[in-house]
Parts: C-alpha cells; sequence; structure tokens
C-alpha cells in the first residue's frame, strides 16, 4: 500500500503524521463521517474487526486516540477533530493522482478524430499532429474533411473528438478555443493580368467570374455577406461544395476565387493577391460542450497550446459574426 508523510498542526493538537497507509486514512475518515463503526465498516467493504483493528494501529501509531467509543455511537476527539480535514484532503489527493495516471495510461491506445475546413492557415496542423504521433504512437488519429456546419454538428454529438472550423457558426453546442484570424485572398490564374498586382480592390472585380462554393455553406455566406457591405455583386459561373475544386477551376482558367491563402500555395498554376477591403476569416478549434475531452483529445489540446496557438481557456459561446 502506497504512503503518506505529511505534518499537520491545530490549536488544541500537533501531532506528525509517518509512514501512514491510505488504508488506515480511509478507514478513519469513513468512521468519522459516519460515527458509527457498522455503517463505516459497509463504506469501505471490509468487517467490523478489520476496521477497528486498523483504527487501533492508526492510534497507536500517532500515541493518541482518535474516537471515544461506546455502545451507541462514536465520537471523535480532539486529535481526531484535528486529524479528519488533512485525511480527507490527503484522500482527495491520492484520488486525482490515481486520476493522473490513469489518464495517461489510457493514451496508450486509442483514437484522436479530429474534424479540419480546408485551408486552415493559422495552425501547422502536419507539423502538428507528427509531434503527437511520436508522443503517443498508439493512438489512431483520424481526420474528416467536412462543411463547418457538418463539423460542429458532429463535434457537438461526439462524433468527433474536436474540429477546426471557421466562424461564423452556431456555438451554442460546443466549447471553443480561438485561432487568431487570416484574411481570404483572390486566387487567380498565374497568367492572369492580375497576377503581378500587389493588391486588388474588391469593386473593380465586378466584371470578372467568380468560381464559389455553394450558397448554403458558411464560408459563401460570409463572403456574401462582406461584398454585400460594398454594394458588389459578384459574376458566378460556377459553384462547388469542396475549395479543392475551386482551386482547380481558377488554374483551368474558368474564374477566380476568393480563398485561405494556406489553399492557394497548395497550386503552383494559381497566385495570390491582397483584396482591399481584407475578408478577415476567424478560425476556432471546438470540443463537445457536455462532455470533458478524452484522454488523446486532452493531450492533443496541450500539444496544440504549447506552440502558443489559441487561447488558454476554453469557453461555449454563441455564434458571433468573423465579418
Amino acid at each position: 500500500m502506497a504512503e503518506w508523510n505529511f505534518r499537520f498542526d491545530r490549536s488544541e493538537a500537533s501531532c506528525t503524521l509517518i509512514a501512514m497507509e491510505l488504508r488506515q486514512l480511509k478507514h478513519f475518515v469513513a468512521v468519522a463521517e459516519e460515527l458509527h463503526f457498522t455503517r463505516a465498516a459497509a463504506k469501505v467493504h471490509v468487517v467490523q474487526s478489520t476496521l477497528s483493528a486498523s483504527i487501533s494501529g492508526l492510534e497507536a501509531e500517532l500515541g493518541t486516540a482518535l474516537l471515544v467509543r461506546n455502545n451507541r455511537r462514536v465520537d471523535l476527539t480532539t486529535a481526531g477533530q484535528a486529524l479528519l480535514p488533512d485525511a480527507q484532503h490527503a484522500l482527495a489527493a491520492a484520488e486525482r493522482a490515481r486520476a493522473a495516471v490513469d489518464a495517461v495510461r489510457g493514451l496508450l491506445s486509442g483514437q484522436l478524430r479530429i474534424g479540419v475546413i480546408q485551408g486552415l492557415g493559422t495552425v501547422d496542423l502536419p507539423a502538428l499532429l507528427t509531434r503527437y504521433h511520436r508522443s503517443f504512437p498508439r493512438i489512431e488519429i483520424t481526420l474528416r474533411h467536412d462543411p463547418i456546419d457538418t463539423l460542429v454538428q458532429a463535434t457537438a454529438d461526439g462524433g468527433l473528438d474536436l474540429a477546426f472550423v471557421s466562424r461564423p457558426f452556431d456555438g451554442s453546442r460546443v466549447k471553443e478555443l480561438s485561432l487568431g484570424a487570416e484574411h481570404l485572398v483572390l486566387a487567380v490564374r498565374h497568367d492572369d493580368p492580375l497576377a503581378g498586382t500587389g493588391t486588388v480592390a474588391l469593386t473593380d472585380l465586378q466584371q470578372r467570374d467568380f468560381v464559389e462554393r455553394r450558397a448554403e455553406l458558411r464560408t459563401r455566406m460570409h463572403i456574401d455577406s462582406s461584398c454585400a457591405e460594398l454594394g458588389f455583386e459578384r459574376n458566378i459561373c460556377a459553384e462547388s461544395n469542396t475549395p479543392d475544386d475551386l482551386v482547380d477551376l481558377v488554374a483551368a482558367g474558368l474564374g477566380i476565387a476568393l480563398l485561405p491563402p494556406a489553399l492557394v500555395a497548395k497550386s503552383e498554376h494559381i497566385v495570390a493577391v491582397a483584396t482591399d477591403p481584407v475578408i478577415p476569416r476567424e478560425l476556432a478549434l471546438i470540443t463537445p460542450g457536455e462532455r470533458a475531452p478524452s484522454p488523446a483529445a486532452a493531450a492533443f489540446l496541450g500539444e496544440l497550446l504549447s506552440t502558443g496557438a489559441g487561447q488558454p481557456e476554453m469557453s461555449g459561446r454563441r455564434e458571433r459574426s468573423a465579418v
């Protein structure tokens, strides 16, 4: 049995507890809380004679009586009253220590399910996952790409341990960790006249054809709202539900698109042009709102925070516009 060494002092009693077994403390606390040997023995699942012997051994170690025994009830002595709170704290600390070890042991195997929007730019996810895998090689990592609303729903329902998304989204059932913001850029073919331009005014693009996400997707809504504020209506010539398709369509010369910089950087056939005004994209990491993260997810969050990304406190929030 593990042993605790600690000292406690009270105005009415001063004792030093040496080599005290957790079992003895557990038995003493049970009697002190129940003030009845039979009920206390049932509480800690031992016979009454074993409980009595354990308490007597503790009293012998301390050199003082902890309990006053009579036929009907048990009372605490002054020394027993002084010992009780520290004994309770010691047992609670032991439980926390055991839980911490169990959590780490749980990371030896298992699964980490991550949802990711395409074009994640403020976090180097491949590098982060590589470090995580080196620390926990038996954790199976699953990545899932889906629209924002689908990822939020899956995270809230427990189908994903966490997800990287962009605002706006419905955050009523998830917890959020802000990952900062980036600006969408205008993606054009490498030989487009705008390719050599440092910055382009969005209102100068009214005669250009755009390829865009489908109208019901959150990022499309965000871009439409930003353009509407400028009184600028784009000419949409093609739509898709995946950003990778938009990259291919821009590279083919079908149209131009507003995309995350990280997505544009993956293609050698298109280039990024800054816009005026900028269209920000706020990124966030979400976890289920009603449950604590799994040990695997908690370790991943720790790895993420160690890189300096995000804010250290996660909290639920309502939908907020990224504009």
